[in-house]
């Protein structure tokens, strides 16, 4: 009876969550917003920066890295001195491996979480504002098949080019949209091309967010870089070079789990997915969201939400799934318009009461 309620509890929040949702009070997709904004001037009162490292602040896109004489030893960039500080990089326990996606959800994301379905898979997607705003079903579809949730900003600027309020505006305007159409609060994070240094990462943690790298440069799919005029063989040779790198892993796994670098952008970077996901199997590894490979119970700042664990995917289970017709990754969703609201009081009573019954 207890997870009984407990889930409709979540129902209810999430239900009430959505009510609120309205894509026109989000500032303009894939740009930095403002800071004088009412929004970003209340989410900065009662945070204070006096203790947040005075380091360079970068330029490029992303930046590019100055010699290691010309960068402050206590800066800990981990694009550029290879610095993690206390960054997730791996997975705790030996032959897991943490599946991530960034920069969604778009309109070709469903065709991965249909092959992620097929073959018993749970993921982290970390997610773009701008893309939230405009794919809110997506990204609701992602949840509700137990997939986990954490922010990759809201415009997918380098965060050591911006300012230390800039830094704030990114991650909560990411984080209202993600709580407005699902009701989870982020807990987890993963910097824009991986640009993280320690003035950053104190930014990041005032927030209450814990960030996420991945496991070297041999772990970074590179996807991304597909769709630039891809054909068959270079798809094909990228798909290759990543099995090798999981089999060799799985043959020898050490001490600690993998995470990996993959993304939910383009028809390509999805048909690499479709090909690599049922590599875990002669790999023998076991493929997990990052909630799960860390055994984090409250995945999210509110609490626990309704993540499903992954199996472990069995020989000859793997199923690349089907590819509906796809659309360009800027396309728009399917809840454009403020969703009509109840009473958003009486639904978090109710909501109260069914969690504290719990």
């Amino acid at each position: 009876m207890k997870t009984t309620l407990s889930t409709l509890a979540w129902t209810v929040l999430v239900t009430a969550a959505a009510a609120q949702f309205n894509p026109a009070a989000f500032p303009p997709v894939n740009e930095v917003p403002p800071i004088n904004s009412t929004e970003v001037k209340e989410w900065l009162k009662g945070l204070s920066f006096a203790d947040v490292p005075v380091l360079p602040v970068h330029t490029g896109n992303p930046p590019a890295c100055p010699a290691l004489a010309q960068i402050p030893a206590n800066q800990c960039w981990w694009t550029c001195q290879s610095c993690p500080a206390d960054d997730i990089e791996t997975c705790p326990t030996p032959g897991t491996w943490g599946l991530t996606f960034d920069d969604g959800p778009t309109p070709n994301t469903p065709a991965l979480l249909q092959t992620l379905k097929a073959n018993n898979v749970k993921a982290t997607f970390f997610v773009m504002g701008s893309n939230v705003v405009r794919n809110a079903e997506v990204l609701k579809q992602e949840v509700a098949e137990g997939h986990h949730l954490a922010s990759h900003t809201w415009s997918h600027h380098p965060l050591t080019t911006l300012s230390n309020e800039q830094i704030v505006a990114e991650l909560k305007w990411t984080e209202k949209a993600v709580m407005d159409i699902t009701g989870h609060r982020m807990k987890y994070m993963r910097p824009p091309y991986g640009d993280i240094d320690n003035r950053v990462r104190a930014v990041v943690k005032k927030l209450g967010y814990i960030v996420v790298d991945w496991t070297s440069d041999a772990y970074d799919s590179k996807d991304f870089a597909l769709n630039a005029g891809f054909t068959e063989a270079t798809l094909s040779a990228a798909v290759t070079t990543m099995s090798n790198t999981l089999k060799t892993y799985g043959a020898n796994p050490g001490a600690k789990g993998i995470i990996t670098l993959e993304h939910d952008l383009y028809p390509v970077t999805i048909e690499f997915a479709k090909r690599l996901i049922p590599v875990a199997v002669e790999a023998k590894l076991k493929v997990q969201s990052i909630a799960e490979c860390l055994n984090d119970a409250s995945p999210y700042q509110n609490g626990a939400g309704p993540i499903q664990p992954s199996p472990t995917i069995k020989p000859g289970s793997g199923n690349n799934g089907t590819q509906p017709t796809q659309k360009g990754p800027n396309g728009s969703n399917g809840s454009n318009g403020l969703v009509k609201a109840g009473s958003l009081v009486a639904i978090m009573a109710i909501s109260t009461a069914l969690l504290l019954t719990a």
